[in-house]
C-alpha cells in the first residue's frame, strides 16, 4: 500500500500541472479546471484499474477531456434550461400561472432539500456558484451536479405536464 501510495504521489506531482493547463483551456474556468483535476485523480485513486506507465499521460488527459466534455455539456442545458427559468421569459408572459406553479411545485416538493435549496440560492438569489460553494461549504462540482440534477427532474416534469 505505501508503495502505491507513492507512485500515486509522484503521478499526481507529475501530471497536475498539464491535467490543470488543459482542463482550463477546455473550461475556462480555474475553479471548475481544479475541480476536474481532482475528481479525476479521486476516481483514479479510489479505482482498482491499474494505469501503465508507458501510457499514463495519454490516459490522464484523456480523462480530463471526457470530464470536461460533460461538464461542458451539462453547461449547455443548464443554458436552456435557465432559459425557461428567467424572470424576463415570466415577465414578458410568455409563460402562465399554471407553468410556475408546476416549477415551484416541483422544487418543493420533488427536489432533495440541498438540491432545491442550491436551485433557489442559485436563479431567485442570482448567486454564483461559488458564492453557492463557499456559503454550503461544498465543492463547485458538487454546486454544478445539484444543479444539473433539479434541472433534469424539472424538465422531465414539465414534459409528463406537457406544458
Amino acid at each position: 500500500m505505501q508503495d502505491r501510495a507513492q507512485q500515486f504521489k509522484e503521478l499526481f506531482l507529475s501530471e497536475y500541472s498539464r491535467m490543470y493547463k488543459a482542463a482550463y483551456i477546455l473550461l475556462g474556468n480555474e475553479d471548475e479546471a481544479k475541480d476536474t483535476v481532482q475528481d479525476v485523480f479521486a476516481r483514479l485513486w479510489a479505482g482498482t484499474t491499474p494505469v501503465k506507465e508507458e501510457s499514463q499521460r495519454a490516459f490522464l488527459l484523456t480523462c480530463i477531456r471526457n470530464r470536461c466534455l460533460n461538464i461542458i455539456a451539462h453547461r449547455k442545458a443548464q443554458q436552456e434550461a435557465m432559459q425557461l427559468l428567467t424572470p424576463n421569459a415570466i415577465d414578458s408572459g410568455e409563460y402562465d400561472d399554471d407553468i410556475i406553479e408546476i416549477v415551484k411545485r416541483c422544487i418543493d416538493e420533488q427536489l432533495t432539500p440541498q438540491t432545491s435549496r442550491i436551485i433557489r440560492m442559485h436563479y431567485d438569489e442570482d448567486q454564483s456558484y461559488k458564492d453557492i460553494s463557499s456559503q454550503l461549504g461544498i465543492s463547485l462540482s458538487a454546486v454544478n451536479k445539484h444543479i444539473v440534477q433539479g434541472l433534469r427532474k424539472l424538465r422531465t416534469t414539465l414534459k409528463r405536464q406537457e406544458v
